[in-house]
């Protein structure tokens, strides 16, 4: 097996899996800006085991994304075997040569959706820790793909301790584990102690350290504090995908305040994220959702997003941003 994940510079700052919004172009655009590797959203095993195309849409990707993670759902070990092959033959049939060196697979046991979790998948999982452990096993033995997990600090009566404890020997490579429970969701404080705790279990595999990461002085503490091999960056990349150039420049070691970009830069980076996402769209319909978070905290971001979300083309867009550029003022906005 290779393994792409030993040959990365530590600290690895990735961009975590977001259904509905770590899509290709969102990737392209936060491998520009330095993320060292981009997971894809959730795919279902069901829709690829049954061939749905809109589910086989999914695996498209652009080589500028590499290293490229995959992540899986769903709840049963058979089909996350037959989903892996059909998988790992679709790639072999693109001929990427090294290229495919840099793919990779995730298991999703971290998702709290109540979509999700209502068909036994992602999160509830963690709580299910024997068919956990197949699933693991049935991917890890039916692809040559570096295998990865994401997880919770705590599911049910599950803690990701125990969780670890019951999978670590199998052959996956890489968990990022979100630093809070299921009931948390996305909100609340982060657990330091739980990470650290699955990093001492871990000393041979790759740790990464996820939630409430917004700039370079929170993934400085959840660093420092758990002592993980590296950070998921997740909704603090949304409108913000220079997030990983600010968190590596300066050096993660100095404590300094992230740089000011103002809404005209922001405006060009929006136009070259929405024509990424053109490459392969009809309409920028769906990239709405993505346009509303580069304007939001921003001043007048009210009336910013009711003009963008209207709309549907790259010339529409256009214009919008040149008149966004034609107001501003000398002043600069500050990231947050």
């Amino acid at each position: 097996m290779h393994n792409f994940w030993k040959k990365l510079k530590k600290p690895i700052i990735a961009l975590a899996p977001m259904a509905g919004y770590t899509d290709s172009a969102f990737r392209q655009i936060c491998r520009e800006f330095g993320a060292d590797v981009v997971y894809s959203e959730m795919i279902s095993v069901d829709g690829i085991c049954y061939d749905n195309q809109k589910t086989m849409r999914m695996l498209w990707h652009d080589k500028s994304e590499y290293p490229l993670v995959f992540q899986l759902f769903g709840n049963d070990p058979i089909k996350f075997k037959k989903a892996v092959r059909i998988i790992t033959g679709s790639l072999r049939s693109l001929e990427l040569g090294r290229d495919r060196l840099l793919l990779g697979l995730d298991i999703n046991f971290g998702c709290p959706a109540h979509k999700v979790i209502k068909t036994g998948s992602g999160a509830s999982l963690m709580d299910e820790k024997e068919k956990a452990y197949h699933i693991i096993k049935a991917v890890c033995d039916n692809t040559d793909l570096p295998v990865s997990i994401k997880i919770r600090t705590k599911v049910k009566n599950t803690t990701a301790e125990e969780f670890i404890n019951r999978v670590k020997d199998l052959s996956w490579t890489t968990v990022m584990i979100h630093g809070r429970t299921l009931n948390q969701g996305f909100s609340g404080e982060i657990d330091y102690v739980a990470i650290r705790k699955i990093k001492k279990l871990l000393p041979d595999k790759i740790v990464l350290a996820n939630g409430g990461i917004t700039d370079n002085q929170s993934a400085i503490r959840l660093l420092k504090k758990t002592g993980a091999d590296g950070l998921g960056i997740a909704s603090g990349a949304l409108g913000n995908p220079w997030i990983f150039s600010q968190i590596k420049s300066p050096p993660l070691a100095k404590r300094e305040m992230p740089p000011i970009l103002h809404l005209g830069q922001r405006g060009s980076i929006m136009l070259r994220h929405a024509e990424l996402f053109f490459k392969n769209n009809n309409n920028l319909i769906p990239f709405r959702q993505h346009l509303v978070h580069y304007v939001k905290s921003q001043k007048n971001a009210s009336e910013l997003r009711q003009k963008l979300i209207k709309v549907k083309t790259l010339a529409e867009l256009n214009k919008i941003i040149l008149e966004i550029s034609s107001l501003l003022p000398s002043a600069t906005t500050t990231i947050r």
